[in-house]
């Protein structure tokens, strides 16, 4: 990879950023947050740009389960909001350890691995985590980034579709999966497409039908079908209080399952389709897994269809940041798939890294460049690896002779040295 904006405007040297840092932070989603609120606790000027109109356009958003990453994001944000996530833990009736993780035969619906949870786990509800997150920050909405600029004086430039633009000393890319950002900085910038198909879909569970499920864990759980290679993914994503003192739960449903041959395995283009699609899938699954997907109401009309895709950073040849003033964070840097849960938690330690950088930087310890290049490089090392075990664990789990001890879908989330 390398620098785009370096080969068509080349130039001796790079003009020294403004000695007073403005951060420009593209992206209002759970890192562009966090980075915003260390900037905000550190008493750094900062700008977050958030693409959608307003802070509740982001109505759906499949739960997060943090772990090695919460010491972290309890840091960066202070102990104020950081004495608020537990508000936003999916199921406030459990501890932070209750609940295992679980890959269960589908078939039969007995556990093939049954491994204790870390000894911190939030489960969180998206929206709630991002009020939170979003609190008491500088937010401009309907901004979606399209491109940036090298200005003269040694500041950057973001310009924004609705022909706006901002200046400032350092541009962060927080802008997920498809960023723009990503896209002018380096010159392999697309997702690298894998071969699994997926379809979510959030649904209610009564009480009477939420029993034999949360019997198998209050939390989560997945499973695949020896035979057919059908996955199950099946979330808590928020309890609801019933008037008759019993709780209702929203879930997240996930069928998912290896491309074998592009038209056969597509995804249809209607809700209805997807849905008759799930349920076919999951005709072989045993009691209580069948129901979790043929419950799902045929009218339905929210569902998710995703063709898997990653992005690995190229450590060797990283992107060129312009004499540290614009870099990736999350999403942008390393998006992964979510079959060993960790994407959130190495967006998060990235943004938390970034805000130690930067207070060196206003202490005068070191210079803007320094602070990038050392936060890219551990950064990209860092997440390289997390990106290609996160692969692997979304092959491995629709192959049952795959799913081993020795896989990355079942293999310990060891936290990083840094984290």
């Amino acid at each position: 990879m390398g620098g785009i904006l370096s080969i068509l405007m080349p130039r001796p040297t790079s003009p020294t950023p403004p000695s007073e840092p403005h951060i420009l932070i593209c992206g209002g989603g759970v890192v562009g947050l966090a980075l915003a609120q260390g900037c905000r606790e550190a008493g750094i000027p900062y700008t977050l740009f958030e693409r959608d109109d307003t802070s509740s356009s982001r109505a759906q958003g499949w739960a997060l389960t943090l772990h090695w990453c919460l010491d972290a994001l309890e840091r960066t944000i202070g102990p104020e909001r950081a004495s608020k996530l537990e508000t936003a833990v999916v199921d406030s009736s459990l501890g932070e350890d209750e609940g295992n993780f679980l890959f269960l035969n589908a078939a039969t619906s007995k556990a093939k691995y049954r491994i204790p949870p870390s000894k911190r786990r939030l489960r969180l509800h998206r929206q709630k985590l991002r009020g939170i997150l979003a609190s008491g920050l500088n937010i401009e909405y309907g901004k979606s980034a399209e491109s940036f600029m090298d200005l003269p004086d040694g500041r950057i430039k973001v310009s924004f579709s609705d022909g706006t633009s901002a200046n400032g000393s350092l541009l962060v890319g927080a802008d997920g999966n498809n960023s723009a950002i990503r896209s002018q900085l380096c010159k392999e910038a697309s997702l690298n497409k894998l071969p699994v198909n997926l379809i979510g879909v959030v649904r209610h569970f009564t009480p009477d039908q939420a029993k034999a499920v949360r019997a198998i864990d209050p939390l989560l759980f997945q499973a695949l079908h020896p035979d057919t290679g059908n996955y199950l993914w099946f979330s808590i994503q928020e309890c609801i209080p019933e008037p008759t003192g019993e709780t209702s739960y929203n879930a997240l449903v996930i069928i998912s399952w290896l491309i074998h041959d592009e038209a056969q395995d597509a995804i249809p283009s209607t809700s209805r389709e997807r849905i008759r699609l799930m349920k076919a899938r999951a005709e072989g699954f045993a009691e209580p897994l069948k129901s979790i997907v043929m419950d799902i109401p045929d009218d339905e009309p929210f569902t998710t269809p995703l063709r898997l895709g990653d992005y690995v950073p190229d450590v060797e040849n990283k992107w060129d940041n312009l004499g540290g003033k614009v870099t990736l964070a999350g999403d942008a840097a390393h998006a992964m798939t979510m079959y060993r849960g960790e994407g959130a938690n190495h967006g998060i330690l990235d943004a938390a890294l970034f805000v130690d950088a930067m207070k060196r930087v206003v202490n005068g310890e070191i210079t803007q460049e320094e602070a990038v290049g050392a936060y890219e490089e551990e950064m990209c090392r860092r997440t390289k690896d997390a990106v290609l075990k996160s692969r692997r664990a979304a092959l491995d789990a629709h192959v049952w002779e795959k799913v081993t001890d020795e896989s990355p879908c079942i293999g310990a989330r060891i936290p990083p040295a840094t984290a």
